[in-house]
């Protein structure tokens, strides 16, 4: 027994030094710096599950450096914080390529085969490789145009369907996340898998939800059957589901971004079955970040009664013409977003010629940096102020680089402007149609801080109950969406405060 302390203090001084020695020697001189290094490899790992979505500021602020180096067992993390050096990186998007990261996700997340597998990863920074080619395939799907506008329609009609009966129904209560999520779902999954739309099985709806709690589990290759069975199972549900609607031919009926899915897999010579698979990626891309950004705003104009007492709206006015709601989304975004551009170092690069960005080196740019820059936003920076990025004519804005919400250069989100429509259609509607107050009688924000870090929006960690009271006394609506020719670019510049006329 008195050997058995001198025994335990040695085996830990010497697990120090050869972590030690590691860092030691395999930090380069003219790498970023590298920080929480008290005990190598392990301190980070400590820091990064105690702070969650809050370590990277916290890093920023603790530092104060432009880039620095995590040292992670295994792994290097290049973490930015300058908005010069993001600019740099994003024009290296071959040396400095996210489609290679895009390969291990596909293996790792949705379990594609080796062959499949083999397929992505080939030429994964070259123009003729699947990743690379992906883009090309849904950019008329998802840019604006008679594709984007079919999505969208389908989309706006399911979100009137549901509050139409909601409103009929008279004052209601719901627990706001939950309800959100559910409904927000159906018009998603609606306006891109059409009529035969698999989210409509309340069993497949929860066998998503069950999925993404998994994700960092798939994503760190931790056993998932083991240490996240039932994300696991649930996957494995939803993929013999998605083998059954590609199968039967039903995504001919869905949106065409569906259809340059299947077509791109074709040409790749991957089987229908594996594009099941990768259908999970693509439900990930349109459901994961929509959820968690809700908003009320006050929205009045756009809005005629006629003669017959009947309310109509041109939702395609609610989206363009009012900048207290583009204003009060992009602020929103910008204060819960978790969201967090990578990149790996296809060969060793001289970032500036100032960095060393070793081979294999993940390159990380979190937005929440860039979004609470006090030289950027002042010293309002922590406040929630909704009209933010409102701009008089001529007035100077916010630097672009500073809101990343949608990530930037060659990973902008290319489904932005169909996310970015649904969200303020439905807050507009929600707004305008119903009086909402929480059953406890005060707004209280739910605190985000058991949020996991892979949604690019912090999720609450608790839900509230609220009581939805209609505000039009039962008056029917006619509810329009037109303008498909007319972009929404949210995420570049600021909002210009112009003057729009009613009358024409």
């Amino acid at each position: 027994m008195s050997l058995a302390l001198p025994i335990i203090i040695g085996l830990h001084a010497s697990t120090y030094i050869l972590l030690f020695a590691a860092l030691y020697l395999t930090q380069g001189a003219d790498e970023p710096s590298s920080i929480e290094d008290a005990i190598p490899f392990i301190t980070p790992v400590l820091k990064m599950r105690f702070y969650g979505t809050r370590f990277h500021r916290h890093m920023r602020d603790k530092y104060n450096l432009p880039i620095y180096t995590i040292r992670l067992p295994g792994i290097r993390l290049y973490v930015v914080n300058s908005s010069s050096l993001i600019q740099r990186i994003q024009r290296q998007f071959l040396t400095l390529s996210f489609t290679a990261i895009e390969a291990r996700i596909a293996a790792n997340l949705i379990g594609v085969t080796e062959a499949t597998s083999k397929i992505i990863k080939h030429n994964a920074t070259s123009e003729d490789g699947y990743l690379m080619s992906l883009p090309k395939y849904l950019h008329s799907a998802l840019s604006t145009g008679p594709a984007l506008y079919d999505m969208n329609r389908r989309s706006v009609q399911v979100i009137a369907k549901s509050l139409n009966k909601l409103a009929q129904e008279g004052p209601t209560t719901v627990d706001m996340f939950q309800w959100v999520r559910h409904e927000l779902l159906l018009a998603s999954t609606e306006g891109v898998y059409g009529p035969n739309n698999p989210f409509r099985d309340p069993i497949m709806e929860q066998a998503w939800y069950t999925f993404e709690t998994g994700i960092m589990t798939f994503l760190l290759k931790r056993l998932s059957r083991i240490f996240a069975r039932k994300s696991f199972n649930a996957r494995e549900y939803m993929v013999k589901v998605w083998e059954q609607y590609f199968d039967e031919g039903a995504y001919e009926q869905g949106s065409k971004l569906v259809k340059a899915r299947v077509k791109i897999s074709n040409d790749f010579n991957i089987s229908l079955k594996e594009t099941a698979r990768i259908e999970l990626g693509g439900s990930q891309a349109i459901l994961s970040n929509t959820f968690p950004v809700t908003f009320w705003v006050e929205l009045s104009e756009g809005v005629r009664i006629d003669d017959r007492g009947t309310c109509s709206i041109d939702l395609s006015y609610a989206r363009s013409s009012c900048p207290i709601l583009l204003s009060t989304f992009k602020e929103t975004l910008r204060l819960y977003s978790t969201a967090t551009s990578t990149r790996e170092a296809m060969e060793d690069h001289q970032l500036d010629n100032m960095y060393l960005l070793k081979k294999g080196g993940i390159i990380m740019m979190p937005s929440s940096v860039q979004h609470t820059n006090r030289a950027v936003y002042g010293e309002t920076v922590e406040t929630f102020m909704h009209k933010r990025f409102i701009r008089e004519p001529g007035e100077k804005g916010i630097d672009p680089i500073a809101f990343r919400a949608f990530g930037g250069g060659t990973t902008l989100c290319p489904g932005r402007h169909f996310a970015i429509t649904e969200i303020l259609v439905f807050s507009a509607l929600l707004a305008l149609r119903f009086d909402i107050k929480p059953t406890g009688g005060k707004w209280v924000a739910p605190s985000t801080a058991k949020s996991q870090t892979m949604p690019a929006i912090a999720v609450p960690d608790w839900d509230f109950s609220v009581e939805m009271r209609p505000r039009d006394d039962g008056k029917p609506w006619d509810i329009s969406f037109s303008g498909y020719d007319k972009g929404l670019e949210i995420v570049a510049g600021n909002i210009e405060c112009v003057p729009v006329s009613l009358n024409g």
